[in-house]
């Protein structure tokens, strides 16, 4: 059987030409025992194994098709060279029907002008497909109507992590309406944006903290709210709140002044990056921030 190693590890290796080489590459990949073959797929994106390694063998193939505990974790983000055709959504579709209900995380990025991404019609879908679902990220979807965001989001009561990030289809209020109540589990929130405004108009996304909702998820254990324009007022009734914070990152939101009260209340978090803090471990996309109160028009975007 041919080699799957440059599925794994990357195009374009090296021939290595050592006896002990040779005999790797041709071992019998199809003769792996189950729990090693799950081992190793899970170790892969789901766009990877729909269009790569579930057409290695038909043992492989099968495994991606009737093993669910494959599918509990599904991660649809769009990786470098994927083709701009491939249908994500329809994709996804697949990943989130193989895994038969037991689905408990699912992240999935779309990019604006690329290809087939996903629409309202799939997160109707997966709303119902899904009912075990813990995890929900979400970055770039900006083809999906906030309200059936939020639709989407309700229907899952297990739900512990959430991220909304790079999101501008609409405001974020209308993203998070009910949240706290539908999801009382939640203990994780990334609200994220690609830049920081003074004021953010309504045209990309304003009003995009809704921190009276964030603040009646009692049980928040980490926040992160990057380049939000949240003030000194919003942010203290979050901490008020969910006091049970132990991680806060509020990196660009420079509309927060860490004055000697704010200091105060977050005294109990243990992990805080703030405002001015570095990039270098951050992991989305962003652009310089926009400090100054300035007119926005509509042909800037």
């Amino acid at each position: 059987m041919a080699s799957i190693r440059p599925l794994l590890a990357g195009q374009g290796q090296p021939q290595r030409e050592s006896k002990g080489e040779e005999e790797e590459e041709t071992r019998d990949w199809a003769a792996l025992p189950m729990d090693a073959l799950l081992a190793v797929l899970g170790r892969l994106g789901g766009v990877d194994i729909l269009m790569g390694a579930g057409h290695v063998c038909r043992q492989w193939r099968r495994a991606t098709r009737e093993e669910p505990e494959l599918w509990r974790r599904i991660d649809m983000r769009r990786r470098a060279g994927l083709a701009y055709d491939v249908d994500l959504e329809a994709a996804a579709c697949a990943t989130v029907r193989r895994s038969a209900g037991r689905c408990e995380a699912f992240l999935a990025e779309d990019s604006a002008g690329a290809g087939l991404g996903y629409d309202d019609d799939f997160f109707l879908f997966l709303a119902d497909a899904a009912p075990m679902l813990k995890s929900l990220r979400l970055i770039s979807c900006n083809r999906v109507d906030p309200h059936m965001i939020n639709q989407t989001i309700r229907k899952f009561p297990l739900l512990e992590e959430l991220e909304l990030s790079l999101y501008h289809r609409g405001s974020i209020d209308d993203c998070l309406d009910g949240v706290s109540e539908a999801c009382p589990l939640m203990t994780r929130l990334r609200l994220n944006h690609d830049r920081f405004y003074y004021f953010r108009p309504i045209l990309i996304g304003g009003c995009e903290c809704k921190s009276a909702e964030i603040a009646r998820m009692h049980g928040l254990r980490s926040l992160q709210l990057f380049g939000n324009s949240i003030s000194n007022e919003e942010l203290a009734a979050i901490l008020d709140g969910c006091q049970q914070l132990q991680s806060l990152d509020i990196r660009h939101c420079f509309n927060v002044l860490m004055d000697d009260e704010m200091w105060s209340r977050c005294a109990t978090v243990n992990t805080l990056r703030l405002p001015e803090d570095s990039m270098e471990d951050y992991d989305l996309q962003y652009d310089s921030p926009v400090r100054d109160s300035v007119y926005y028009s509509d042909a800037m975007y």
